[in-house]
Order: structure tokens, then sequence, then C-alpha cells
């Protein structure tokens, strides 16, 4: 697999399906008016898919404190047996995001052991799945060749150099802030984002945007530190609030992908399909498909350039945001109770509730909202009224020219 590419320099940003050429295998794209969202997991009638690693090539995480965020892994336990099973899924579950092929899979394993890694994907070619579940490995076990057709059976990912750390999870357990100490870093962060990316790197849409972090603010500078070490080859420092960390959109958007439900598959230089982790469709303003000429949101191409030639966020950064979508979705509870598996979260909370810094100032910020959708369904109604203003506005335009 190659490894994450550098960010790029250009002189202007585009949101638009870029012309047809030889792509790696993925899902179909979604329709224009298709209400249908990805499905949930459900795993029955098809056969299950397996993606495990045996516990004894993976290290120990050790608990996180605020004193040390970011401990060093223990070595594994002599004589440790037996399997993790990561996901557990049916190929119909994931076929909205890795189309008919394993290629999806074989990345979206690396992202999970071994980000920079070389490991590979082996599966079982005598007896059954059920046979082997309880089973280790033998020599009968063949790689998985990209490209090959992914199906219910037992995928198991084979370091090459053991032992191997997990990447962790990211919980939406509190959300960041900004404090009065940190404001000036969060306009700095705004004001680049926005200089960079012009429009909301999605729809374009004009409106009111927020500069979002891919990595959240309530990771840390040490979290999001250690997110970039793991995910890209050059790794300068960086903090919570450096701009190649953080991507322009509408507010209706930041709130999925603050949430883990929207996801960015990276398919070619600065090129990314966008997956939506949402049970409901959406289109690409964040909105209903009410309105037929508003592309459907999964599945849309974009294409990333800088309108200021500044620095854009790393493939690394945006895989490891697209694996926190995987993993909120797909892992197993196994996975999600692994001691040390989360992310140190750093412990505040003050005035300002939003993940994103807005590029605008007033009362949009709620402090407590009153159920866990409800920013989610502001920005959704305020994008309405947006649209509802601007068509009404031409409308007048129109009219006032006729006379």
């Amino acid at each position: 697999m190659s490894t994450p590419s550098e960010p790029r320099r250009s002189s202007r940003l585009s949101a638009k399906n870029p012309p047809k050429k030889p792509k790696p295998s993925r899902t179909p794209r979604a329709k224009k008016g298709d209400s249908q969202p990805p499905s949930r997991p459900t795993g029955q009638g098809t056969g299950m898919l397996y993606l495990r690693v045996h516990r004894a090539h993976l290290y120990r995480l050790p608990a996180v404190t605020a004193d040390q965020p970011n401990p060093d892994p223990l070595e594994p336990l002599p004589g440790t047996t037996g399997h993790l099973n990561v996901i557990i899924a049916s190929p119909a579950d994931l076929h909205p995001f890795a189309g008919d092929t394993v290629d999806w899979l074989i990345k979206v394993a690396r992202f999970i052991f071994e980000p920079l890694g070389t490991g590979s994907l082996l599966t079982f070619t005598t007896n059954t799945l059920e046979w082997w579940l309880d089973r280790d490995r033998d020599l009968t076990w063949r790689p998985v060749v990209p490209g090959e057709q992914l199906t219910a059976t037992i995928y198991e990912f084979h370091p090459n150099n053991a032992p191997i750390m997990l990447t962790k999870m990211s919980l939406r357990q509190m959300t960041s802030v900004t404090t009065d100490t940190s404001k000036p870093q969060a306009e700095t962060f705004r004001n680049a984002v926005n200089a960079r990316d012009g429009a909301c790197i999605i729809s374009t849409y004009p409106g009111p945007t927020i500069a979002s972090h891919l990595a959240p603010k309530r990771l840390g500078d040490a979290g999001v530190q250690s997110v970039i070490q793991r995910f890209t080859v050059s790794h300068p420092p960086v903090n919570r609030y450096h701009p190649t960390i953080g991507v322009r959109l509408l507010q209706a958007l930041d709130s999925r992908v603050d949430n883990y439900e929207l996801g960015f598959w990276n398919y070619g230089p600065d090129q990314y399909v966008i997956h939506s982790f949402c049970d409901v469709a959406l289109n690409i303003l964040g909105l209903e498909p009410r309105i037929p000429t508003v592309p459907i949101l999964h599945d849309y191409q974009i294409t990333l350039t800088s309108h200021d030639g500044s620095l854009l966020p790393s493939v690394g950064m945006f895989n490891w945001h697209y694996l926190q979508c995987v993993l909120k979705r797909f892992a197993t509870d196994e996975y999600k109770q692994i001691e040390g598996i989360t992310y140190f979260t750093v412990p505040f909370r003050t005035e300002d509730d939003d993940e994103g810094d807005f590029d605008f100032d007033d009362e949009r910020n709620i402090a407590n909202p009153p159920y866990p959708s409800y920013p989610i369904e502001l920005a959704e109604a305020r994008m309405r009224q947006q649209l509802e203003d601007v068509e009404r506005n031409r409308a007048i335009a129109e009219w006032s020219s006729s006379l």
C-alpha cells in the first residue's frame, strides 16, 4: 500500500465530479433524488464477514491520564491466545462504502492495525467459516489479493513487524469548547482555513461556514500530535489549532463530520469521495434531499485545492477521521471495550459548545442543547431558511427585472 501523500499547494478550490478516469473500485454513485441512506448493519441472511487479528500480535494499551495522555504501549503477555474481532458485518452492510471488492477492507484494516505499515490480510482455503472461528490459522491460509470479491469469510490481519498497536477511538463523550485563552488561536485557525478553502469544500455554497476540526479539539495538543505521527509520513509539530487539521464546511455538514457520520475517502491526489454514515439520506448541503438539482451527499466526489497556496490537510489526517466513522458504525463491542482504546479527552467545558469555529459570532453557539441531535436539527433549519431566502431574492430579482 502506498503511504499517504503530502499536502499539496494550488491556487483554487473546487468541489465537483472530476473527469472520469480509472479509479479503485468503490460503491456506485448515488442518484439524485434517491432517498435511501446506507443500511444499518444487520448481517442477516447473507452470512457474516469477520475482520480479526491474533491477540499475540497486539501491544497492550495502558490507561490514559492527564499526566500521560499518550503512554507507551506494553508488550503482549507471554502465551497470549485467541483473536480480536474488530468488525463483524455482512458484505451487504459494507457495500455502500466498499463496493464489491476487498480493496476498501484492506485499506481500512491497515488504518486500524498499521497505518504506515505493509501488513496484509489472509483468509482460509479449507473447511468452513464456523470451523475456523475459534482456531488459529495454518499454512493453508492464503493472502487476500486486491480486486477480489468481498465475501462473507474471515479476513485476518497479518503484520510484517509484530507487535502492533491498535488505532484508538475518539468518542464524543463531551463537547469541545473555545475558552477565553484559546480564542486568539481559534480565530487564527478560522481565518487561515477560510482563506485557504474559500467556501465549503463539499458544496461550495456561499452560506455561513465553520472551520471544522478533523481531529477534535478535545483530544488536546498531545492527542492531535499522536494522530499525525501515526497516520502521516512527515509529521512536523502541530497543535489542535493547526490549519492542516481543519476544513471549511457548512454548519449542517460540520455537525456530521464532528459526530463521525461523514467521512472523506481518498482515491487520488487531493481527491475524495464523500461517504455518509448517517441513517438518513442527505444532499451536499447536509439537508434532506428535497431539491432535485442538489446532488446527493453519499458518494459525491470533490477535489481540494487551495485559494492562497497554504497547505491542505494530509491524506493521513483524512484517513484517521474516516476510520473514526468506520469504527463508530462497525466496530465490535469487543474492540470498543479494550482497556485504553479511547483517546484521552481534555477535561474542560465553558460557554462555547461547538466543535468548529464559526466565521460569525452571535447566539448560534448553544451551550447546553436540550437533546443530542438539537445542534444538527438547528443547523438544518437555518440552512433551509437560507435556501428559502436565496430563492425568494432570486424571484424578486426576476420579477423586478420584468417591470
